[in-house]
């Protein structure tokens, strides 16, 4: 089997590191992979996963804020500038690892890793090393409002387009859902533009409108995946969903 990279994307807060870690022990329990653990996230202070290959053995955040005079998100920033200048060394270091899987749990701070020019080069290299497919979180116990879903939804689509690899949106903590009505809303557009006029009106409104079609057009084939990494559910149906994106077919429904 070829190595297959997982890239774990979203906002902070969304479950990243957590979902690593479960989704890993999963993986190894139930389907007998040997996988390895990759900590890009040279801000965090713990980690519920042993990593395999651990950024802050690099660069820390908290190294760069004593010696730089700076504050935490300016030291994220130039550890993310850092991050690029060592990409060599990085990616040298991963693939001397022998596992089956690697698991890479990134940076809170997700437009910093995402939309510096670091992240996707990152990510495209270890495309030299196997399959790459990234995961991008939405927190669903956020999403209170449509609004919300469709900005979460676009965001989604620019890590694609930003990343330039092949990108899955899974919803998380689903445990903690707030809302019912969650797969209908992301697969009935007509559904889901009804609950945006019921719930506002407005410039917002009219934008979430227009926004939902180019989304429509822009993501192809769905179907929704929900986890909670905390109970252990949905692993089944990521696991199906990250190999079923490099079939042939390309039919994710």
């Amino acid at each position: 089997m070829s190595l297959l990279n997982v890239v774990f994307l979203g906002p902070a807060g969304s479950g990243k590191t957590t979902l690593t870690a479960a989704f890993g022990k999963w993986l190894e329990n139930e389907i007998n992979y040997k996988v390895n653990y990759i900590n890009l996230d040279p801000g965090c202070e713990f980690l519920p996963y042993k990593p395999d290959f651990d950024i802050r053995d690099i660069i820390t955040t908290r190294e760069i804020m004593l010696k730089e005079k700076m504050g935490p998100n300016s030291a994220m920033i130039r550890a993310v500038e850092l991050m690029e200048m060592r990409i060599k060394d990085i990616i040298t270091n991963i693939a001397k690892l022998r596992g089956e899987v690697c698991l890479i749990d990134t940076p809170g701070q997700m437009e910093i890793f995402v939309f510096h020019t670091a992240g996707p080069r990152i990510i495209r290299k270890l495309e030299d090393l196997g399959r790459t497919v990234n995961v991008f979180l939405l927190d669903s116990t956020l999403i209170s409002k449509v609004s919300g879903l469709v900005v979460a939804q676009l965001m989604g689509i620019a890590v694609q387009l930003l990343m330039e690899v092949p990108t899955v949106t899974v919803l998380s903590k689903i445990d903690q859902i707030k809302r019912k009505d969650m797969d209908r809303l992301i697969l009935d557009t007509e559904y889901l533009k009804k609950v945006l006029r019921e719930e506002s009106r407005g410039t917002i409104t009219d934008l979430s409108l227009e926004i939902s079609e180019v989304i429509e057009i822009l993501r192809g084939a769905v179907r929704v995946i929900k986890v909670s990494a905390t109970k252990n559910i949905g692993f089944d149906h990521l696991y199906d969903l990250i190999h079923e994106i490099f079939c042939t077919c390309g039919d994710l429904t």
